[in-house]
């Protein structure tokens, strides 16, 4: 399909192919946890986490936790972790509502089955790395920029600027969209004869400028209902990925298209943005990211991260299906694949395209977790400062909270102990000097004077720990 120009009616009778169905795991063993969490209705609730790892496998072993979204036991890519003797941790049973409380509640129960599985003996906590895709990778970047200790991160077509993506972009586009369906002939009330007279709901999603935008945008715009002031650009930039980038410790491999019209390229980088759309959509119709944005919120996120830690660079796609591994520099904390396969099409997802082959991240994972987190995972001042502010109770993405249950994740009681767990465990890897250094960069910024006696507090339940 590459040599031709796609339509909508092509690429939903692409979808519409039955996949050849994979055979039953062999030699594994799964486990079922139940997480609970607390939410922002200060409610206790649990939802199931699914691990799968290969039986005869010496523990504790290297997980791979896949966020947010769920991972079938049919995917190339569980198969491929298993193979290398990896555990493979996922949300179980997903709920379409998760999308909506990206924001909340779905990134309070990341982070706490993330910190339940640190605690599992069966794995080993100096090799844990986060796979992601999307939405998914959306909360492995959120993961980074707020747990210390991870050996490092893939995230696949991730929305780094959610003010940009749901607030602004995806508002045009629904537009878009409902002035399309509102010139449709027949309009919604036109059936199908052939289905006996029910409406013709295939026709008028591929007759949209955006059809998969308008699949989605029900799913994740209530998000939207977490910023009751629009104009609170802080909030917005504490719950993006780029509010959070100065953070990232451990290395971060990201793969993007320029074609992706869920999420315009320009988040992640605007050296290989197309000015213009591809010819299915109207020309005028921008998806740029707006320089006069405030602070971050106007920035790629390649600007924002160190630029001698960060490798950007433009791979061209292949005519033809063609698997690959992921491109990198390990050198490098932060790399930064953009892969070219043309402009933004409406009838596209993250790519325009259905052929483009495998990106394999085997070889990058492999060569992380033989590193360890122990030598991987840097304590940056901006990951320090939050992890203080965090332990005060000051944090926006996990909000405290007190008088609930203080044995449940999203409580004071239990951020407190993963802070000083977390701390402790970098410090043993590295020194208290070490540590101590940091601090002293964190100290020189004004109206934190606070943070030295809470590190040195923290200090001293590590030392009644031991």
């Amino acid at each position: 399909m590459s040599n031709e120009k796609m339509d909508m009616a092509k690429v939903l009778a692409v979808l519409a192919q039955p996949r050849e169905k994979a055979a039953p795991l062999e030699q594994v063993e799964r486990l079922q946890l139940e997480i609970a969490y607390i939410t922002k209705k200060r409610a206790v609730e649990t939802r199931p986490v699914r691990v799968v790892m290969p039986k005869d496998i010496l523990k504790p072993m290297p997980l791979v936790y896949v966020p947010h979204y769920e991972m079938g036991e049919d995917s190339v890519e569980l198969r491929d972790y298993l193979a290398q003797g990896w555990a493979v941790a996922c949300p179980d049973a997903f709920s379409d509502s998760y999308n909506g409380a990206l924001t909340d509640d779905d990134l309070v129960f990341n982070n706490a089955a993330l910190y339940a599985l640190r605690h599992r003996p069966e794995f080993d906590m100096k090799r844990i790395v986060l796979a992601g895709g999307s939405a998914g990778a959306y909360m492995t970047l959120m993961l980074n920029g707020l747990q210390l200790g991870l050996c490092a991160s893939v995230a696949n077509g991730p929305v780094p600027n959610l003010y940009f993506n749901f607030y602004y972009y995806w508002q045009k586009a629904v537009a878009l969209n409902q002035k399309a369906l509102a010139e449709l002939p027949g309009g919604l009330e036109e059936k199908d004869p052939a289905s006996g007279g029910t409406p013709d709901v295939i026709r008028h999603f591929a007759a949209l400028p955006i059809p998969f935008i308008a699949g989605l945008a029900g799913l994740f715009l209530p998000n939207l209902n977490n910023f009751p002031d629009k104009e609170d650009y802080h909030r917005w930039e504490e719950l993006s990925p780029i509010g959070l980038c100065d953070c990232f410790s451990s290395p971060i491999i990201m793969n993007h298209s320029t074609s992706d019209v869920l999420v315009p390229v320009d988040q992640l980088t605007r050296k290989f943005t197309y000015k213009m759309p591809g010819e299915s959509l109207p020309p005028d119709f921008n998806m740029l990211l707006p320089q006069e944005f405030p602070g971050r919120l106007g920035r790629a996120l390649d600007e924002l991260l160190p630029a001698e830690d960060t490798r950007v660079e433009r791979i061209t796609v292949p005519a033809e299906d063609h698997d690959s591994d992921m491109i990198y520099d390990s050198t490098r904390r932060f790399n930064i694949n953009i892969y070219d396969d043309g402009p933004p099409e409406g009838y596209g997802t993250h790519s325009a395209r259905l052929d483009t082959g495998r990106r394999r991240d085997i070889p990058y994972l492999k060569e992380m977790l033989e590193r360890t987190a122990s030598q991987t995972c840097q304590l940056t001042p901006a990951m320090l400062k939050r992890l203080l502010l965090r332990y005060q109770g000051r944090s926006i993405p996990l909000p405290p909270h007190e008088g609930v249950d203080d044995t449940v994740y999203g409580s004071l009681a239990v951020y407190r102990q993963e802070i000083v767990e977390e701390l402790s465990n970098w410090i043993a890897d590295h020194g208290m000097e070490a540590c101590e250094a940091v601090l002293g960069q964190v100290m020189k910024e004004k109206g934190e004077s606070s943070l030295e006696k809470i590190f040195h507090k923290i200090c001293s339940e590590m030392r009644v720990q031991q």
